[in-house]
């Protein structure tokens, strides 16, 4: 009597189960577009947190840990990188600039500095020009 009412339980449980998964199924086509709509809007928050500049550079340091400190101005705008000498890349790079050359730079802040992601030497120079109306 009692392996019959457990096979009787159980099965009660296995109809029940499948009906509450049918009767709270739900079509995923909604969730899935809008976890795309949330992964480009993060990956555009992410673009616009990066900083960039191309400009002079007019400060070269070093860290107390060796890693390089850039200083470059546009203008009046003036950000400083940190490049890391883990990037060996960048970090030769780096080396090798002379202040007042043009250069172009991106990084992400991060704990009160700008890691430098992306470094570049301009050869072309700095366009100082400026727009204006004709009469």
């Amino acid at each position: 009597m009692i392996l019959i009412s457990d096979r009787i339980n159980f099965s009660i449980k296995t109809l029940l189960f499948s009906f509450l998964f049918i009767l709270f199924m739900i079509d995923t086509t909604l969730i899935d577009t809008l976890k795309e709509m949330s992964e480009k809007e993060n990956k555009i928050k992410g673009f616009k947190q990066l900083s960039r500049i191309k400009g002079k550079l007019i400060k070269k340091s070093f860290t107390k840990n060796k890693n390089i400190k850039l200083t470059i101005k546009k203008g009046e705008r003036e950000i400083t990188f940190i490049v890391l000498k883990t990037h060996k890349e960048r970090y030769s790079l780096a080396e090798k600039l002379k202040i007042d050359s043009s250069v172009y730079a991106q990084g992400i802040p991060k704990f009160r500095m700008i890691i430098c992601t992306k470094l570049k030497h301009d050869m072309k120079g700095i366009d100082e020009s400026k727009q204006m109306t004709l009469n």
